[in-house]
């Protein structure tokens, strides 16, 4: 079955200088902003997370999906 294709709609606008090198620092500056998920203190904050799941397992303290549920009366 061929794929359906998008139909394109042209469309013209008319920006002053200004308003295009805006849109560019605006294009430029979402580029160069880098995501949450790549901050340090969101790493970190994983990283213990992951320490502390891990021991609780390892103790038995950690409870099933159908045991929370069961609990939770769902």
């Amino acid at each position: 079955m061929p794929e359906k294709k998008e139909k394109t709609i042209p469309v013209t606008i008319y920006l002053t200088a200004e308003q295009i090198q805006e849109a560019y620092r605006q294009l430029i500056e979402k580029e160069e902003q880098e995501d949450w998920i790549n901050d340090p203190a969101i790493l970190q904050m994983l990283a213990k997370r992951e320490k502390k799941v891990a021991k609780e397992i390892k103790e038995g303290k950690f409870v099933t999906l159908p045991e929370l549920q069961d609990k939770l009366g769902k």
